[in-house]
């Protein structure tokens, strides 16, 4: 039961998290009001977190395999998180830009 446990974690968490969420700026000329528009997009990155184990012994292989699961777990819903905000934020001042200089 524990090992099974274990494994489901594990592969979730390899399947899920070993990915990174960032933030990705565009820009596009808007003919009407003949201005740049600017926006804040979010992308789904490979965080390549998981990498070949280097270990001389077994806990030692298990310690590192621990580290980077765990790491992977706190890495995707954090930097979603992060870059969510700045993306909230920065299409916020765009949009506030965007109606002082196209405001009709």
């Amino acid at each position: 039961m524990r090992l099974s446990k274990v494994l489901l974690i594990s592969s979730l968490s390899l399947f899920l998290c070993s990915c990174a969420v960032m933030p990705t700026f565009t820009e596009k000329f808007d003919e009407k009001c003949q201005a740049v528009q600017k926006k804040v997009v979010l992308s789904i990155e490979d965080a390549g977190m998981f990498g070949e184990l280097e270990c001389p012994s077994k806990d030692d292989c298990k310690a590192q395999f621990l580290g980077q699961i765990l790491g992977s777990v706190i890495i995707f819903p954090v930097s979603a998180i992060i870059s969510g905000s700045i993306a909230v934020i920065g299409n916020s001042v765009y949009w506030l830009n965007e109606q002082g200089q196209c405001g009709e």
